[in-house]
């Protein structure tokens, strides 16, 4: 699937990199765990055409996908999903709020990836879609659209989690990988997440999950719908 397919697909063929400022802000690729094993493996073992990543924030682990897929000759397109307004915990703490950057009373997290992936050269390679979790699974499915590889980094209470992995195992093709993110299964910082896949996983039946520094993976059977 080439990145116009997606664009026409979920933009009506405008590209949102289109007409971009003169002036940009400034590269900042503040993230966490934005280069992690498991990324690179997802590059280098699958392939992918899509990748969709649903947390995007200011976009430092969609563009190390992009530059893996470029450096292993990978002809993909990374799919970030967010709204860019960010989670119950940036809007409680006060320092990870000031990172959305308010302006005239509302985040403008978006223009920050925006410039970030321009800064870095990765415009041919990223598609943002500017959506909750669960319209942006329902809308892929409603263009036909699948994925090879989800990187799940959104929310992380127990209840979030649990929706977006229901929501978003249908958009994942048979034998494709779902990588999520902020996984302890000794409870950690965020224990819902832990709970959220490990149930998930039970309940269908899933080899895993595996775990490595705060990741989690699993594949999705070939015979599964």
């Amino acid at each position: 699937m080439t990145r116009q397919t997606i664009i026409d697909a979920l933009w009506h063929g405008r590209d949102p990199f289109a007409n971009p400022p003169q002036a940009l802000r400034s590269l900042d690729l503040q993230g966490w765990r934005s280069i992690h094993p498991y990324l690179e493996e997802a590059v280098r073992e699958w392939r992918p055409g899509t990748v969709v990543e649903i947390g995007a924030w200011k976009g430092a682990s969609a563009l190390y996908l992009a530059r893996t897929m470029a450096e292993h000759a990978v002809s993909g397109t990374v799919i970030a999903v967010d709204t860019w307004l960010g989670a119950v915990d940036h809007w409680a703490d006060p320092a990870l709020f000031a990172e959305l950057s308010p302006e005239h009373g509302y985040p403008s997290l978006y223009r920050t990836f925006l410039a970030n992936v321009l800064h870095e050269s990765m415009r041919d390679r990223v598609v943002p879609l500017p959506l909750d979790s669960v319209n942006a699974a329902e809308l892929m499915r409603l263009r036909g659209l699948s994925a090879d590889v989800i990187h799940l980094d959104a929310g992380h209470e127990e209840s979030s989690v649990a929706a977006d992995l229901r929501a978003w195992w249908p958009v994942l093709r048979p034998g494709g990988l779902f990588i999520a993110d902020d996984y302890d299964s000794h409870g950690g910082k965020f224990p819902g997440v832990a709970r959220a896949v490990d149930a998930f996983c039970a309940e269908h039946g899933l080899a895993g999950p595996w775990s490595l520094r705060g990741k989690a993976k699993f594949v999705k059977p070939l015979d599964a719908a």
